[in-house]
């Protein structure tokens, strides 16, 4: 199983991993990462099954943004430090964006409009079904954790427990 959260990075990293994140950045042109309130921290998701969330990360790996933490910061690329790779959460709300269309995200308001005929499909049809409607929840865990960590200046997290 694997969780979603924003929170400070010392939260999850160490003194010297923190140290070799700090020299990737500056690699990459960002000076200091914005100081965030540590109260900020909140879980965004729990327990995504650890299958829908590799098949997920493969979306984001296509568009070159799968990582394990997602920093308020811009900078383009991923860096690797700490054994982690680390990429820019408004990079990856660019990528979401992209995917809304790739996941059938529909909507609020079209959510109301589906025709549901399900009572013909098989077994193999509901299996993709729910993989696809699993797919799209976790893509709104993503984009809602973007959204959240940018506005809060705290880095997004997705780690396997």
């Amino acid at each position: 199983m694997a969780d979603i959260e924003i929170g400070p990075l010392h939260d999850r990293l160490g003194e010297d991993e923190m140290a070799e994140l700090t020299r990737a950045l500056a690699k990459a042109g960002v000076g200091k990462l914005p100081r965030a309130d540590d109260s900020g921290a909140a879980p965004i998701a729990k327990g995504i099954d650890d299958d829908v969330l590799a098949e997920f990360m493969d979306h984001l790996e296509a568009n070159d943004i799968a990582c394990e933490i997602y920093l308020p910061v811009e900078f383009d690329g991923r860096y690797e430090a700490a054994d982690l790779r680390v990429g820019s959460v408004s990079v990856l709300i660019d990528v979401l964006e992209e995917l809304k269309e790739d996941l059938a995200i529909e909507n609020d308001d079209d959510a109301d409009d589906e025709d549901e005929d399900e009572d013909d499909e098989d077994e193999e049809e509901d299996a993709l079904r729910l993989v696809e409607e699993q797919l799209r929840q976790v893509w709104k865990y993503f984009h809602d954790g973007a959204h959240s960590a940018l506005d809060r200046g705290l880095p997004l997290f997705v780690f396997a427990r």
